[in-house]
């Protein structure tokens, strides 16, 4: 999909093209971490691999619904797996969606503690 827009100032081109399937990728990969169990795994992984027992151990969610979230994740290319015998180890399949989740907890962190710093500085 391309969108075309006009830009003002006296150094900018009159008509641009300007192409969208970057950002289209990207919502697509936010949507997929878009679920509370799968940013929870995420940040499971994000000090290395784990089997499906261990996620469903720390998050507490069913093997089938841990598995399910994993399966989604692997066919977007978010995590990868390594087969040792019969056990199946997942990992994030690059550090940087680890330390873009990062970043947005932090954010979130941040809001947080500015929400309570102006709620305890209300007047009763």
């Amino acid at each position: 999909m391309m969108l075309e827009y006009q830009s003002g100032g006296e150094n900018a081109m009159t008509k641009t093209e300007f192409d969208m399937t970057i950002y289209e990728m990207q919502a697509e990969i936010s949507k997929t971490i878009a679920h509370p169990i799968r940013i929870a795994i995420l940040h499971c992984l994000k000090d290395g691999e784990k089997t499906v027992n261990a996620l469903v151990k720390t998050i507490g969610a069913s093997q089938s619904n841990i598995s399910q979230h994993l399966a989604l994740m692997r066919q977007r290319q978010i995590v990868k797996t390594r087969k040792s015998g019969s056990t199946i180890y997942y990992r994030v399949s690059s550090p940087k969606i680890s330390q873009a989740c990062d970043m947005v907890r932090e954010v979130l962190i941040e809001q947080l503690s500015h929400r309570q710093e102006i709620a305890k500085n209300m007047p009763t």
